[in-house]
């Protein structure tokens, strides 16, 4: 085995073995445009994905390709690197390309996207990124990994790299999300892919439609597990410091764990069922990708966003808990935590529901087994609700009193930014 210069020491191998051979035949697959690729590609570009095509072919055979796909518009030009065969070359080729507008579909061949690589890994690649589009033609499957690996580490960009034969798997693996396809050359890129889809155009409905509800179900659920134990977090601290730090527990223990597992689980774990537009539209309006891909779903601003609402949701529960609670019939430690635990559970529920844009059975199956879960408590442990004053229209009105201080203002925020700041497809739904 070779280290150093192996690519020389195989092709003089390669040479000196194929000497005096009789072509005896040759075999070819073919492998035709499968159906509805325009149109997944016109819409993969609507939804703000820059497409490029890495292939085995000859430079004209892909060209011809990428023309009768719509990879490039008609009105669109090719700017083609092909045939550089010094360093030199591949600088002037690269500085053209730098003073293009980036309008053009970038097509390379495979010995001059390996000097670019080898000499100017970072300044081509930030060139091709610029690009509306990129041919990459007569690729090994290392270039393939290499340009994957390199938009990925230098380029900060998501890759998704889709094949359908073992000169793919590479890629596929390389790539932050591989998909395949199975091809008429086995199934080598579907067994190594994270994602697998029969053909092409299922790669629309799985960007689109399940990619849309996979980060938003996930950003989500990611928050309200944050809320759910940030929030009485802050009613125990809270608690403490008004009983001048005493490490006193406000919760008995039991209803602490129904609390992370009865009362509020199965609603949190329902919004993965949650569905903030249709399929159709998803589908019909790829635009509505680019507002994913800004990531504001889940940032920094949304993460301190929800810990504000648990911090003041906690602090209001605790702090108005004791200020109704003011006189000396029902101001008794057992009455206080089971007027705030109550407020809690019905203040966790009220923002899972304000927060579900299209109710499935299953979520108001979970809200009401909770609520039964909650109830059946209160019966069964009376060392911690008192059922003589559980049950008492006063004691209901100190709970409503609490949850509507904890809950309005945040679900009035809720509205105004609904009506001054609408999000992108409040209009199409």
């Amino acid at each position: 085995t070779q280290r150093h210069n192996r690519k020389e020491a195989m092709a003089a191998a390669q040479s000196s073995i194929e000497r005096a051979l009789e072509l005896v035949g040759l075999t070819g697959v073919e492998d035709k445009l499968q159906d509805n690729v325009r149109e997944s590609l016109e819409k993969l570009r609507h939804a703000g994905i820059r497409i490029w095509m890495l292939t085995g072919d000859k430079v004209e055979t892909a060209v011809c390709i990428a023309v009768s796909s719509r990879l490039a518009e008609r009105s669109q030009q090719f700017f083609t690197i092909t045939g550089l065969a010094s360093v030199a070359d591949a600088s002037k080729r690269l500085n053209a390309l730098r003073r293009r507008n980036g309008e053009d579909v970038v097509v390379v061949d495979g010995s001059s996207l390996q000097i670019m690589l080898d000499n100017y890994p970072h300044e081509f690649m930030e060139q091709m990124c610029r690009a509306s589009s990129a041919v990459a033609c007569r690729c090994s499957p290392t270039q393939k990994a290499a340009i994957a690996r390199l938009v990925q580490n230098q380029m900060k960009k998501r890759v998704a790299a889709i094949g359908d034969g073992g000169n793919d798997v590479s890629m596929i693996q390389r790539a932050n999300v591989g998909i395949g396809i199975p091809g008429k050359e086995g199934q080598q890129a579907s067994l190594a892919a994270d994602f697998s889809i029969l053909t092409f155009s299922h790669l629309n409905r799985l960007l689109l439609w399940h990619g849309r509800n996979s980060y938003k179900r996930a950003a989500r659920l990611s928050q309200f597990i944050v809320h759910r134990g940030l929030i009485i977090a802050t009613i125990q601290i809270v608690h403490c410091a008004m009983y001048y730090y005493a490490a006193v527990a406000v919760y008995n223990s039991w209803i602490q764990v129904g609390y992370a597992t009865l009362f509020t689980m199965l609603p949190v774990f329902s919004l993965v069922l949650d569905e903030d537009i249709s399929e159709w539209v998803a589908d019909t309006y790829p635009e509505l990708y680019r507002e994913l891909r800004k990531g504001r779903s889940l940032n920094t601003k949304s993460f301190l966003t929800w810990v504000f609402k648990s911090v003041y949701q906690g602090t209001v529960i605790m702090v108005i808990s004791i200020f109704v609670l003011w006189d000396d019939h029902y101001f008794t430690t057992m009455h206080l935590s089971a007027i705030s635990f109550s407020a809690l559970v019905f203040t966790e529920l009220i923002m899972i529901a304000a927060e579900i844009h299209k109710w499935h059975y299953l979520m108001i199956l979970a809200e009401a087994f909770s609520m039964v879960c909650y109830l059946v408590c209160v019966l069964v442990l009376p060392t911690v609700f008192d059922r003589s004053v559980v049950f008492t229209w006063n004691f209901l009105l100190r709970v409503l009193i609490v949850t509507l201080v904890s809950c309005l203002p945040i679900y009035l925020g809720k509205c105004l930014q609904r009506r001054f700041a609408p999000s992108s497809y409040s209009k199409l739904v």
